[in-house]
């Protein structure tokens, strides 16, 4: 009987763990990524970064076109350790046009700063494109959202 209960609770919290993540499939199979510590040489860097981005399923930049509207972002974060501590943050949906590094003096503490936009530049937007400057605190435990 405690196998049965103990096997039921792996299943379920491998289900949750994967509608957490709804781009997660797509992330895998054909997300572009960059590496983010190749971007600024003069900021020492103690986590490795990668941004993933995924076509958005959002179709709204016009009826037909096979380019992307806009995408979604995951950020994903690593230290150097023997046994490193990962984790991985949604940025949300539109188009990074922007993203650089700041300097920061906390242990395994990372200050990005990036611009998002709802749409791509190539996309033909149906409303006003929409532009926002974000500074997040990244640690391999928690994201800050700090403006």
């Amino acid at each position: 009987m405690k196998t049965i209960g103990f096997t039921l609770l792996l299943l379920l919290t491998g289900c949750s763990a994967i509608q957490d993540a709804p781009y997660i499939k797509e992330t895998l199979a054909y997300g572009e990524f960059t590496e983010l510590n190749s971007l600024d040489t003069a900021v020492e860097k103690n986590l490795m970064l990668r941004l993933y981005k995924v076509p958005s399923h959002d179709h709204s930049c016009g009826i037909e076109t096979e380019q992307a509207c806009n995408y979604v972002y995951t950020l994903s974060v690593s230290t150097f350790d023997e046994h490193p501590e990962v984790n991985t943050y949604s940025l949300g949906t539109g188009y990074i046009s922007d993203i650089a590094w700041l300097n920061e003096d906390a242990v395994d503490t990372v200050k990005l700063q990036y611009t998002m936009k709802s749409y791509s530049d190539s996309a033909t937007p149906p409303t006003e494109q929409r532009v926002e400057q974000h500074v997040i605190s990244v640690t391999p435990k928690t994201l800050i959202q700090l403006r």
